[in-house]
């Protein structure tokens, strides 16, 4: 009984510390943020072959990741892929899940890279100059509504898969 007892007890006190630790780490982070002073909004797509349209056969992986700037005028990305092949092209599209859709922004236009690529395929600032196609001559603000309402993807083309090899929403 008091084996039991004490596992309770030890118990509780593991869980009230972890809860503690989780909370005083989400502070931390808040307070980077705040000291950096710029990002208000953080997004990320997890990029595969299965959310193609149609879906794609590929080991090939990837993630972007977007911060938007604190005035809301510059979104910093950074795209990172995995075991992809030949690629040519990555851009924003305006899609839900399941739906193609236009070009709005170029994320990577320099041509072919042949060979494997493994890590960071493009990074920089979109800003609303960047913007193309649908949203031309519109704001970032514009492209920030469609990704809150779950209207953006990424996509990364490749020689093999012209029309796209990975994609995945940005949420």
């Amino acid at each position: 009984m008091k084996k039991h007892l004490f596992l309770l007890v030890s118990g509780i006190f593991l869980f009230v510390a972890a809860c503690n630790k989780v909370e005083s780490d989400v502070e931390l982070q808040d307070e980077l943020v705040l000291k950096k002073g710029k990002v208000v909004q953080n997004f990320t797509a997890h990029l595969s072959g299965d959310q193609e349209v149609p879906p794609r056969e590929t080991l090939a992986t990837g993630q972007a990741i977007f911060q938007l700037s604190k005035d809301g005028t510059e979104l910093s990305y950074k795209l990172i892929v995995a075991d992809l092949e030949d690629v040519t092209a990555s851009h924003i599209h305006l899609g839900l899940p399941g739906v193609s859709g236009g070009v709005v922004v170029p994320l990577y236009i320099s041509g072919l890279i042949s060979g494997t690529s493994n890590g960071i395929l493009a990074e920089g600032v979109i800003k609303n100059e960047n913007l193309t196609g649908a949203l031309k001559d519109k704001t970032l603000n514009d492209l920030i509504a469609n990704i809150n309402n779950g209207n953006a993807y990424v996509n990364v083309h490749s020689k093999l898969s012209p029309g796209g090899e990975i994609r995945g929403q940005i949420k």
